[in-house]
């Protein structure tokens, strides 16, 4: 079930109060246990200053999800340090603070924004980690220790959650990068501003080049499920990044009222997911036509939750692209896209009257007005008004 904002605020505080509990708790201990040590004094200063500057960098990071993925590498740098400490009995406070720091800024950064997180689990365990750091480095003369072996089990604990449960954000960290040196994303609207961090909502958008999800990815403050094509979704790679990723699988047919990703993106509406749908069915072909009429499945989706809010979104500058079909099919005769400009806008949410839900033609017809309008926010007049078809016209084939 989506969270509540009173349950949101409280995690968040928890995350917080955590957070300082585990980058101060090793410092306190070993200072209380042994002020005289100058030795150990100085492993938990360093242990402090690291963990802080560590978690300033995911902290300060732009995209609250994506910095979630700074926790699998973190865990396993983890690892690695309390192996080490483990076998060596060298327990230096920098290579156990900047990873631990980086797990916890990352976590209290990050949203979830659906079920309940497993950065809670985590930090849960960060937690532990930081005591049980401090009883190993006070206990460090010895030539056996148990509290250094805790402390690795639950390094190696933490890496296969972080690896298992984040995954996701850790490709899209990965991604950013070569994302930023192909595109220049701004986005704009009032929608942006709006959009909820929990809870369900319906993306709909235009379709003009296959990079589109991951364009609304660089803006949207949360995780999204698209829809994605047969044709795409059963590439060897690809099935099983989307699998991963929970992407619906969208068969090479017209949608139709029975169809069964429809029902997928209902129940992924019921988790509280944030659901992304390009209604037109497939990539925009010519110049002249930038948006197709919408088929039936996001009418049928909109039926089934009426009560879903809309983000009527618009990109611009996706049509020309290297995937997109200007000038050919995507990836022929077009150069490799080099910091090419492009604009998300994102309209404040809609709930689809119920007058207009009553018949799919005027609701599709309603909804391409809502995504024509979006253009606004990206600096261009929004298209010739949409209109029912006239009588005898049932407009499928446009």
């Amino acid at each position: 079930m989506p969270e509540s904002p009173q349950v949101v605020h409280a995690r968040r505080t928890a995350l917080a109060v955590g957070a300082l509990v585990c980058l101060v708790g090793p410092t306190l201990a070993v200072l209380v246990l042994d002020v005289a040590d100058e030795a150990r004094r100085a492993t938990a200063i360093w242990f402090a200053a690291s963990a802080l500057g560590a978690a300033l960098v995911p902290l300060l990071y732009w995209a609250p999800y994506r910095a979630l993925g700074f926790v699998p590498p973190a865990a396993l740098a983890w690892v690695a340090a309390t192996a080490h400490g483990a076998y060596w009995h060298e327990w230096p406070g920098w290579a156990h603070g900047a990873p631990l720091g980086l797990i916890v800024g990352a976590l209290v950064r990050g949203r979830r924004g659906t079920e309940p997180p497993a950065e809670t689990a985590m930090l849960l365990l960060a937690v532990l980690f930081g005591a049980g750091l401090g009883w190993a480095v006070v206990d460090r003369n010895r030539p056996f220790d148990v509290a250094e072996l805790l402390v690795l089990a639950a390094s190696l604990a933490v890496l296969a959650l972080a690896w298992a449960r984040l995954f996701r954000p850790l490709f899209e960290l990965c991604v950013e990068p070569v994302l930023w040196l192909s595109y220049r994303i701004r986005g704009a609207g009032p929608g942006l501003a709006d959009f909820p961090h929990t809870g369900p909502c319906l993306v709909i958008v235009n379709h003009a080049c296959w990079f589109d999800p991951m364009f609304l990815s660089k803006v949207l403050p949360r995780p999204t499920t698209p829809m994605m094509t047969a044709r795409f979704y059963d590439l060897p790679i690809m099935v099983r990044l989307m699998k991963a990723f929970g992407v619906i699988r969208v068969p090479e047919k017209a949608l139709k009222k029975d169809a069964p990703e429809i029902q997928e993106a209902v129940a992924a509406l019921d988790r509280g997911e944030c659901v992304v749908i390009f209604p037109e069915g497939y990539l925009r072909r010519t110049e002249e036509k930038p948006l197709k009429r919408f088929g039936q499945g996001v009418w049928q989706l909109l039926k089934a939750r009426p009560d879903t809010p809309v983000f009527a979104t618009w990109i611009e500058g996706a049509w020309g692209s290297y995937t997109s079909y200007a000038n050919g099919p995507p990836t022929k005769n077009k150069k490799k896209d080099v910091r090419r400009p492009l604009g998300v806008g994102v309209s404040a949410p809609v709930v689809v009257p119920a007058e207009v839900m009553a018949e799919h033609l005027r609701a599709r017809v309603y909804l391409m007005n809502l995504v024509s309008a979006a253009r606004a926010h990206v600096g261009l007049d929004p298209l010739p008004p949409f209109e029912l078809p006239k009588k005898g016209e049932d407009g499928e084939g446009e």
